[in-house]
């Protein structure tokens, strides 16, 4: 669900630099006519002050006004599609999709864990660890393939070929070239969408591996 509370403050933050701005701008106008006002007040009579400086300067600062106006416009715009994206990721809500992430919820039925590796890569590792930290197992990874979502196929065996029930593991995969060196490497993982919720950084949604991610990191709706 998304918290109505947060939608409704990252509104008003949406808004606040046109409003500070505009509320300058106001201090401004009230301090010109105030000098307008002393200037003329206290004028010679044989020798009036040239009104076209004035002029100048109320011409600007309607300008000035004007561009506040617009940005306060586009601002108000940027807010709605921002409010109309998180809608959108509500739809997401008891659906599964797949997101970088090295924490891995296995169901009697799947571990959903994948990779994509980057170039160069002729050995790859996988380690399974419990949530305690020990290690469960490790094993080869089963392709090396550039680019592709490659999904781990573990036959629920622990180091020593006894069964592990059902739970959330922590997963580090790495890769090498043939020399040796580093090879970048992404866990993937598929979870479902629990909750939608809106943070200063965009819509977060919580997973049911027990991870919240931003939703701009989905990789695929499954």
């Amino acid at each position: 669900m998304i918290d109505a509370t947060t939608a409704s403050t990252l509104s008003t933050a949406n808004t606040s630099a046109a409003a500070t701005s505009s509320a300058e701008l106001q201090e401004s106008y009230n301090s010109f006519l105030t000098l307008l006002t002393a200037q003329i007040s206290n004028q010679d009579p044989l020798n009036p002050v040239d009104s076209t400086q004035f002029v100048s300067q109320l011409a600007q600062l309607t300008q000035v006004e004007q561009s506040i106006a617009t940005n306060a416009s586009l601002e108000q715009i940027s807010a709605m599609l921002s409010t109309v994206g998180a809608m959108s990721d509500l739809q997401l809500i008891g659906r599964d999709v797949l997101v970088p992430s090295s924490q891995v919820r296995m169901t009697e039925d799947e571990f959903p864990l994948s990779y994509q590796l980057n170039a160069g890569a002729e050995d790859v590792t996988v380690r399974i660890y419990s949530q305690d930290g020990s290690l469960i197992r490790e094993m080869p990874g089963p392709s090396t393939a550039e680019g592709e979502v490659i999904d781990v196929d573990w036959n629920r065996l622990d180091s020593v070929g006894l069964p592990v029930p059902p739970d959330t593991f922590r997963v580090e995969i790495t890769a090498t070239d043939a020399a040796g060196n580093d090879v970048g490497v992404t866990p993937l993982t598929r979870s479902e969408v629990t909750r939608v919720n809106f943070t200063a950084l965009g819509p977060e949604l919580e997973l049911d591996n027990g991870e919240s991610v931003l939703s701009n990191v989905v990789r695929s709706v499954l």
